[in-house]
């Protein structure tokens, strides 16, 4: 399970602007943006927050790795070590999509892909890599966290109507 404070932690990581930020500053911020670049913004930092997931997987495992500190690294996402010396790189994508792994593939063959679940078993190839994390997980939390007040505001007549008995 994916704790609000790693979504948190991910949205700082993404935000310069929210590097210092509070948890309430964060969700206030999200709470005035429109539902269209919610989903622009839950993309963003679901990338973000499965690098930081799976850099923790692979600590788990005794592998030590690490994210770039731009968010933005040409074609790698992060780099696996040996001591202080780097020993493979790999990219990531948060995604459900088979074909956009595809397109992965094409532009950077030589690159492994690490994938989310949804996706690996689409795949019979070494060069693409089964987080052991699902998509929907990633999503699920960012939206919870952040989104779902944007995107699925409660009604105020409905809450009326359960307090009072009302169908509505």
């Amino acid at each position: 399970m994916i704790e609000d404070y790693e979504v948190f932690d991910a949205v700082r990581r993404g935000y310069s602007d929210f590097e210092y930020s509070d948890d309430n500053e964060i969700r206030d911020y999200f709470a005035d943006i429109d539902a269209d670049s919610a989903m622009g913004h839950v993309s963003n930092i679901k990338g973000i927050l499965f690098e930081m997931e799976y850099v923790d997987t692979l600590a788990a495992k005794g592998i030590e790795a690490e994210i770039f500190e731009a968010t933005n690294h040409p074609v790698t996402d992060i780099m696996i070590m040996d001591g202080l010396e780097v020993v493979d790189e790999m990219q990531l994508k948060a995604t459900g999509s088979v074909t956009y792994i595809n397109e992965t593939l094409e532009a950077h063959p030589d690159v492994p892909v690490v994938v989310t679940t949804e996706v690996a078993s689409s795949f019979d190839t070494d060069m693409v890599i089964d987080s052991g994390i699902e998509n929907a997980v990633l999503e699920d939390a960012v939206t919870s966290t952040l989104i779902d007040e944007v995107v699925n505001p409660v009604n105020p007549l409905s809450v009326l109507g359960w307090l009072f008995g009302l169908p509505f």
